[in-house]
């Protein structure tokens, strides 16, 4: 993906200055225009990094600042403006306002000439989109539905095996800046109206670290933006791997979420109750959902999964809750803090796991022979 700060190295645009919006430079560049109209609302499209010398704004130009609310509500790259001929400065309004919008607002070289830029940026802009293509880059995982066997050609000879574990990742729309990872860290990306990744899966990873390391790492990219995930899982399997992450994104909406981290494992129970699957395969599901309270429970001799029922029945009250297990009350904030810790229950709330455990206890009240 070809992007502002990618445009900005680029030797033609030697001696700019990113006079604000600084943080919006990972936004793509795909089209390059020129504009010297007060109003561009008719001719703003997403990606398009515009250039203008002021002309039309050389009468007033606190115009300028109505030109970048347009743009950037127009999902445009950003604007690269050349004083000297026909304005002097910019408008601190428009500085503040660019901030506020980590939209790039661009102040040219003077001798900058439009028809070097124009050749120069598309130029580079086709070099990057057909590198991508022919290298499985960026625009590579876009190709799933289309040739997944091909796709999965192509990351092979990138060096991704097909038996590697891995996380995917889908994104409902595109972030305003391209995802970086440490160099480490075994990634993949494609940008094409949303963004898709892979990410290596490192060993005894669990979902928890994984969300963690997300949101130390891409904040940028997590911040107001709504992020499936799928995995681990090999990476033979990244058809059914992406769809799932697809679900996920869909099910948080469903649970009325506008923003957040939507992981698949930890939903699907409402995925399987949602396609009417049968009895045991939901109770299949609720047995995953609270596998790391079991777990912790048969290692350490807890008793973490009944002190959440009951917890529930006591509609979230600690000293209820304490009394109906004969424990004391800071024994239940104990368990109440390490639950937290295992489930996600600050992401999604307590309708997945009070269905969980209604699951679960039905099974046990059945195998009871008593």
């Amino acid at each position: 993906m070809f992007t502002v700060a990618d445009m900005l190295r680029l030797p033609v645009f030697a001696g700019h200055e990113i006079a604000a919006g600084k943080n919006g430079t990972g936004r793509r560049v795909r089209f390059v225009d020129f504009i010297e109209i007060p109003d561009p609302s008719g001719w703003c499209r997403p990606d398009t990094f515009s250039f203008t010398t002021g002309y039309a704004v050389r009468n007033n130009p606190e115009q300028i600042c109505r030109i970048v609310r347009v743009l950037s509500a127009g999902r445009a790259a950003g604007l690269g403006v050349k004083l000297g001929r026909f304005i002097s400065s910019i408008p601190p309004e428009a500085f503040r306002l660019a901030d506020a919008l980590d939209f790039p607002l661009v102040i040219l070289p003077k001798r900058l000439a439009y028809a070097v830029v124009s050749r120069v940026v598309m130029r580079e802009i086709f070099r990057s989109e057909r590198s991508c293509r022919d290298d499985g880059g960026p625009l590579g995982l876009f190709q799933l539905e289309q040739d997944p066997v091909g796709l999965l050609e192509a990351l092979r000879r990138q060096g991704w095996e097909s038996s590697r574990n891995v996380w995917s990742l889908q994104w409902e729309k595109l972030p305003p800046q391209r995802p970086s990872l440490p160099p480490q860290r075994a990634s993949q990306y494609s940008a094409n109206g949303s963004l898709r990744m892979l990410v290596a899966q490192l060993p005894g990873e669990r979902t928890e670290h994984f969300v963690e390391f997300l949101k130390c790492h891409l904040p940028f990219q997590l911040e107001g933006q709504s992020l499936g995930i799928s995995g681990p899982a090999p990476l033979e399997n990244i058809a059914r791997n992406f769809a799932e992450a697809k679900t996920a994104l869909q099910l948080g909406a469903q649970l009325g979420f506008d923003e957040g981290v939507f992981v698949y494992s930890e939903l699907e129970l409402l995925d399987l109750l949602k396609k009417n699957r049968p009895l045991p395969e939901l109770r299949e599901a609720a047995s995953r959902c609270l596998r790391p309270l079991f777990d912790e429970d048969a290692k350490k001799h807890t008793s973490l999964a009944q002190t959440l029922r009951v917890w529930f029945a006591c509609d979230g009250s600690s000293e209820k809750a304490a009394q109906r297990l004969h424990i004391h009350r800071n024994t239940l904030l104990y368990r109440h803090k390490r639950i937290m810790e295992l489930l996600p229950l600050n992401r999604y709330g307590s309708t997945i796991f009070r269905l969980a455990l209604f699951l679960e206890h039905k099974k046990d009240s059945e195998e009871c022979p008593c």
